[in-house]
């Protein structure tokens, strides 16, 4: 650009000014000189970022964005044929992302060309805002049952954004109503929750969000509405306006009442039948189990094993249905304990070699020496494993299973890997994928061939998951397969071990039993007086209470008995005088869920025991609950 001097050769008035304005503007100059940038004030680097230096010499078309090529070149047009142009564009910032500017261009002479640049970057996002803001406003003006308000403290009026009925207007047409009107709409016993929230909000400005029951005003019924609001500064310096959108979520409410409905259905359904299937297992169960004390036949004693060896695996498939219900609903919690993995994983092989042998197949573990004692959940880590090493050997028809258990050390203990390896019929790519999923197996034919309701797996991933830790598998189609978890589990101090005495386990022990089921009495309690114990039996819950004021070293109690259930006994029994109402109480019930036994702990009782008995779940929990101090009931309010 060139400048005029004046008669002693200093450059004008004028030109200074010019070149003034040229250094110190908001907006961006830029000279081109035959089509090549040749000058930027100082505002051009500090909304772009390119310096001096990055910009001479370049084409001002380096910095347009791409898709802003047509406008370049009518801008080019504009210039030819007017002198002058102004656009809209893009203009490239270094380092990422565009600016939004409003240009004017200008000839100053035929090879000399200015352009200045206003950046409207802000301006821009803040429209496309209020665009987006007016178009969602419409839609939900549009929407059945969506309402989107103001409230004004000064006023005590309620303005909306689209037409509303009102007590006052039923049929629609107003866009406002008082606090009056919706104090009376809003249901009785729902108002002062609303205010509660509402006046909170006006206070302080804090969002809120709250159901509530609404009268319709055209039909005069009950609905609910959704509400959330927040705080907005308005021209009251002690209150804040209020703005918030309100919805009729009366069907989504009935539809989640339902939803609940149906899954309390389902568990009430699995209640009934747990208790309805464990009562006659327990007497078949609990007659075989009675039988092994008999002298039997070598013939005898096998066809016996064999009985209780299918009663087992029907106890286990309805435990697995049971407990897949359990995680399902989020009731299923781990007990970490002290626990020498090494033996638990031998324990399970142990239990399982049987099968494997009679099939024909080896069944090897690998374990460290050194591993120590960690805390786990024993219980459900060995059903996970039995889950696996059980579905190993059911899958297995020659060769056998290797059970690989490994150990890496962590800052609190270790990350234990078990791998279970077998040379079974394999899983193909498309079974593989939903194979962890609830009632799924390898194929249609799998149940057919070798039984299992498909859940085993299920309920061993969400275990696994439940303890924090992975599962999974690799398999090749006719080779076998490997099962793998992983676990992180604390160190944890051994646990010593007591000696067995030579005497009964239970002998001097005065055990009341409260049964109404004869057979279910006599197993009992013929499983407790082989362990040693003293068993005296009532048939009911009234009886059970009258009993137990002789007093006793343990309560077995039924639950569900004709007149007094166990329950009610229980809380009876906790609200005598002395020591008779401190004895140790175990339900004794085919009702095993999680939910229940709860009920049964808060009631009174100490723990509980699930039918079908086993004498090895008998001397378990009783030798627990007899370590533990006795339980107090809850009292109703």
């Amino acid at each position: 650009m060139g400048k005029h001097l004046d008669d002693q050769g200093a450059p004008s008035t004028e030109d200074a000014a010019a070149d003034w304005f040229f250094q110190n503007s908001l907006d961006m100059f830029v000279v081109l000189e035959n089509g090549a940038i040749s000058r930027v004030n100082p505002a051009w680097t500090a909304l772009t970022g390119w310096s001096a230096e990055e910009t001479l010499g370049r084409l001002m078309r380096d910095f347009f964005h791409l898709h802003d090529t047509e406008i370049f070149q009518e801008l080019d047009r504009s210039l030819r044929a007017e002198g002058s142009a102004r656009s809209e564009h893009r203009l490239a910032r270094k380092g990422g992302g565009w600016l939004w500017v409003r240009s004017q261009s200008k000839q100053l002479s035929r090879d000399v060309l200015l352009v200045v640049f206003q950046d409207f970057s802000e301006e821009r996002s803040r429209a496309i805002a209020r665009q987006q803001a007016e178009r969602a406003n419409e839609m939900l003006r549009g929407a059945a049952g969506v309402y989107v308000w103001r409230f004004d403290p000064r006023k005590g009026v309620y303005v909306f954004e689209q037409d509303i009925p009102t007590p006052s207007s039923p049929q629609g047409g107003a866009r406002t109503m008082t606090m009056a009107e919706m104090t009376q709409s809003i249901h009785p016993d729902d108002w002062a929750r609303v205010w509660e929230n509402f006046s909170a909000t006006l206070q302080t400005g804090d969002y809120r969000l709250i159901d509530y029951r609404y009268m319709e005003p055209e039909n005069q019924t009950w609905v609910v509405m959704r509400a959330a609001w927040r705080g907005v500064r308005g021209q009251s310096a002690s209150m804040w306006d209020v703005i918030g959108i309100s919805q009729d979520v009366t069907e989504l409410t009935a539809a989640r009442d339902a939803a609940l409905d149906a899954a309390e259905a389902k568990s009430q359904f699995l209640a009934n039948m747990s208790h309805e299937i464990r009562t006659p297992m327990n007497g078949v169960l609990g007659v075989l189990h009675l039988l092994k004390q008999e002298n039997l036949t070598d013939d005898g004693r096998l066809l016996l094993n064999e009985a209780l060896g299918c009663g087992a695996m029907l106890a286990e498939l309805l435990n697995d249905i049971i407990d897949f219900s359990k995680v399902e609903a989020g009731k299923l919690e781990l007990a970490p304990e002290p626990t020498d993995p090494v033996a638990l994983v031998r324990g399970v092989a142990d239990l399982l070699r049987p099968q494997a042998r009679d099939k024909g197949l080896y069944l090897r573990v690998e374990t460290p020496d050194d591993l120590g004692w960690v805390s786990i959940d024993p219980v459900r880590l060995r059903q996970a494993l039995f889950n696996l090493l059980g579905n190993a050997a059911k899958f297995t028809l020659a060769g056998g299973v290797d059970v690989r258990l490994t150990a890496t050390p962590t800052a609190t203990g270790s990350r234990l890997r078990f791998e279970i390896q077998d040379t079974g019929v394999g899983i193909s790519a498309e079974a593989g994928q939903n194979l962890f999923e609830r009632f799924s197996q390898a194929d249609g034919s799998t149940t057919r061939r070798f039984g299992g309701a498909g859940l085993g797996l299920a309920i061993t991933k969400r275990l696994i998951q439940l303890m924090g830790g992975q599962i999974g598998f690799s398999s090749t189609p006719g080779q076998g397969s490997i099962f793998w978890l992983e676990i992180d589990a604390d160190r944890a101090c051994p646990v010593t071990q007591q000696e067995e005495a030579d005497s009964p386990l239970f002998a001097g022990l005065r055990i009341l039993l409260v049964e109404d089921n004869a057979t279910n009495r006599m197993i009992a309690a013929r499983m407790l007086e082989a362990m040693g114990a003293s068993v005296e039996a009532a048939e009911d819950g009234a009886g059970g209470v009258e009993a137990a004021r002789r007093g006793f070293d343990l309560i077995l109690m039924d639950i569900q008995m004709p007149g007094m259930d166990g329950v009610e006994a229980t809380r009876r029994i906790r609200a005598l005088d002395g020591p008779v109402g401190q004895t140790p109480i175990l339900a004794m019930t085919a009702n095993a869920m999680a939910h229940q036994q709860a009920g049964y702990v808060a009631a009174g009782m100490n723990g509980a025991i699930a039918k079908p008995l086993s004498p090895a779940a008998l001397i378990q929990t009783i030798a627990t609950t007899l370590n533990t101090p006795p339980a107090p009931a809850l009292r109703a309010s």
